[in-house]
């Protein structure tokens, strides 16, 4: 089992990149508000200290300076022609 992790200022997107990384639907857990980009990415540099195995999502280049961002998990399938 692999977890993906990532931040987004874009939190509808989420649930797309769930189904493009094949992500079990019960395993996600959305994050934040954070306050800035920073702040999001201190909470990815503690995760990715404490967790294993894990394939990063980086951001899409971000254009709103004043946006708040949100950190996501879950976990991949282990087939990824399953999808949960």
């Amino acid at each position: 089992m692999k977890i993906i992790i990532g931040i987004t200022q874009e939190p509808k997107k989420i649930k797309g990149l769930l189904s493009v990384y094949h992500g079990k639907t019960e395993s996600l857990t959305e994050i934040g508000p954070f306050v800035s980009e920073v702040e999001a990415l201190n909470w990815l540099v503690y995760l990715k200290s404490r967790i294993g195995e894990i394939e990063e999502i980086i951001p899409e280049l971000q254009t709103s300076t004043d946006a708040l961002w949100y950190g996501f998990t879950f976990e991949q399938t282990s087939d990824p022609t399953i999808v949960a």
